[in-house]
């Protein structure tokens, strides 16, 4: 089922994927910000995982390693990352986003992490639903947790039973 995010009001626990905070961290869609700026001051019940997390650490450096370098490969951006002073200029946004990442967790969003179990889930969730492995290894670690609320802008996770996809693009 997909819902829209700005509908979302708490009471249940959500997951959130990294494609929310992508959209905060690069300021490309106000519902996420909005969403994740309720997380702050809200009682809302937050999760996410060390994989998503991942996920966009990973995003956040390489799009700042393409200010600094005209190819952005995971060689180019390597051999970049060698120098002391391009790997400061480089790796600050992402030190800064993982304070506000912090922030979160203050607030009380809590960051599961991921569990061989979960891998071999994944395997069995992704076959059985048409997702792609990463998705399907936070698919794993929320049936775990018995999440069943989604915020994502991924809409595959719409087509999963007993899970409610809610994205900052939904249409009412």
């Amino acid at each position: 089922m997909l819902k829209n995010l700005k509908d979302f009001r708490g009471g249940r626990a959500v997951f959130i994927d990294a494609t929310i905070f992508l959209h905060h961290a690069f300021d490309t869609n106000p519902v996420s910000v909005e969403f994740l700026s309720r997380i702050e001051t809200s009682n809302i019940k937050a999760y996410t995982s060390a994989l998503a997390l991942e996920e966009v650490s990973y995003k956040i450096m390489m799009q700042s390693a393409s200010n600094f370098i005209e190819r952005v490969t995971v060689r180019h951006v390597k051999k970049f990352l060698e120098n002391r002073k391009h790997r400061a200029k480089v790796l600050s946004p992402l030190v800064e986003y993982m304070d506000y990442i912090d922030k979160l967790r203050e607030a009380g969003m809590v960051v599961i992490d991921l569990k061989g179990s979960d891998i071999k889930d994944a395997a069995r969730l992704a076959k059985d639903n048409g997702l792609i492995t990463a998705d399907a290894a936070h698919l794993a670690v929320m049936l775990r947790k018995s999440i069943h609320d989604i915020a994502t802008e991924d809409s595959d996770f719409a087509t999963v039973p007993d899970i409610t996809a809610w994205s900052p693009s939904a249409i009412k």
